[in-house]
């Protein structure tokens, strides 16, 4: 009966053994280093994967990586920011509830390059997956894919679903609805729009809404417009203008501070400050 007990009790202390001399090892090996370690070996990490462990060797290797940040006087180079992601990577995956490791991986990465950023989605996409109502996880990466990737498209379409989150402020809906259209989809954009009009209790409100509604409108006017070319054509217009006078009498002027900017084949909709 008792070896039965230790026998089961075998693997989980084998595992524990295990981190605790990968850590110690590794400490004695860097405490003279700047660089970060390499992540758990991926063997190892696949035991922990089916046991009670998660939990506890992820805040592990969370403290390791935000002591070894924190204790930085300079910016990591590329080879450290890969570590990091790395272990943020792990860290996500083996405790995916664990908030602290999407706020610090959003804080380090997101902001250095195009790489680092789709890393930081990739992390906060497992957020989103593990804790659909918080908020934080779609905002950040709606963010990112607007200001870091230009893909105001790509944005939209998460901040959208941020926006239906309960006690979402209202300006994410609206923000979504204003990168819709400069990502070139006037026409979500406007039912989004009308939806928030439709639900707003303020008067003020419900007429700033109907001032950008009837923007759109134009929008969605010239795009038709377009989309009948197309047809007809079985081409994409080089300019506007070309437009005229078949298929729309005239272009729009374009009030409220927007735009329209046409870039062959997608016409965007953009605030004049974006």
């Amino acid at each position: 009966m008792i070896l039965g007990r230790a026998a089961y009790l075998l693997p989980p202390l084998l595992i524990v053994a295990y981190i605790t001399v990968f850590f110690s090892v590794d400490r004695q090996m860097n405490h003279d280093e700047r660089d970060l370690s390499p992540a758990l070996p991926t063997m190892a990490l696949e035991l922990i994967g089916h046991t009670y462990l998660n939990q506890f060797i992820a805040e592990a290797l969370f403290i390791k990586t935000a002591v070894y940040y924190g204790g930085l006087n300079h910016m990591p180079d590329e080879g450290n920011l890969d570590l990091l992601g790395q272990h943020f990577v792990t860290i996500s995956h083996l405790h995916p509830r664990m908030l602290d490791v999407y706020y610090r991986s959003e804080g380090v990465l997101a902001h250095r390059g195009i790489k680092y950023t789709s890393v930081a989605n990739g992390i906060l996409e497992q957020g989103r997956a593990a804790l659909p109502n918080v908020l934080a996880m779609p905002f950040f990466e709606g963010f990112n894919y607007s200001l870091y990737m230009n893909q105001p498209a790509k944005a939209a379409e998460i901040l959208r679903v941020a926006s239906e989150i309960p006690g979402s402020p209202r300006w994410i809906g609206h923000l979504a609805s204003l990168l819709a259209a400069e990502g070139g989809n006037i026409r979500s954009g406007l039912i989004w729009l009308k939806a928030m009009q439709a639900s707003a209790d303020d008067e003020a409100e419900k007429e700033r809404y109907q001032k950008e509604i009837e923007v759109f409108e134009q929008g969605l006017l010239v795009q038709a417009a377009l989309d009948q070319y197309v047809r007809n054509t079985n081409r994409h217009p080089d300019t506007l203008d070309e437009l005229l006078p078949d298929y729309i009498r005239q272009l729009p002027h374009i009030e409220n501070g927007y735009k329209l900017e046409y870039r062959v084949p997608n016409l965007f909709l953009k605030r004049v400050h974006l």
